[in-house]
């Protein structure tokens, strides 16, 4: 066979071979401090707080104006099935779904139809929405499975749970 020989090794103190690299060098670093400046810095992030809407935020005054809430009589226990922190909402799932007044198993059952056909990974009919204002701020930080009394709400969307407590 054919005996290749290995390439002259690069002498580093030769000058053509230390301009070239310097020059090359330099167009790396270039690229690399652009690409920097559209990191953390700037963009969509900046000087918005991640995660809901504080507490005693008028957000949540403006959703209540808008959504026409009717609470509905008595109170009820379940659990936290899911709570998404980042976003401020969850589920509850209620300890006996039949003591639910009517209005709201039907509102239940039909948002879950509303859900499947929406395509929406839902994975219980019987849980009820609940929003961050509407948990009493102890419970913080929530946990799934933590056990809860509730009462039931209806508005424009369907049926909710608030006035959340510790059991």
């Amino acid at each position: 066979g054919v005996k290749q020989t290995p390439p002259p090794a690069a002498k580093p103190w030769s000058s053509p071979a230390a301009s070239k690299g310097s020059r090359k060098g330099a167009v790396v670093s270039k690229g690399a401090s652009k690409g920097k400046s559209k990191g953390k810095g700037k963009g969509k992030d900046k000087g918005k707080k991640k995660g809901p809407a504080s507490f005693d935020s008028d957000f949540w005054t403006r959703k209540l104006e808008e959504e026409n809430r009717t609470e509905l009589e008595g109170s009820y226990s379940g659990t936290i099935a899911k709570y998404i922190f980042k976003q401020g909402w969850g589920f509850i799932a209620p300890d006996d779904y039949d003591s639910l007044p009517a209005k709201a198993r039907e509102a239940l059952s039909k948002a879950h139809e509303d859900a499947e056909a929406a395509g929406k990974n839902v994975s219980d009919a019987n849980w009820i929405y609940f929003r961050k204002p509407d948990v009493d701020q102890e419970l913080y930080p929530l946990k799934d499975g933590t056990a809860v009394n509730f009462t039931v709400y209806m508005d424009e969307k369907g049926c909710g749970a608030c006035g959340i407590t510790a059991q």
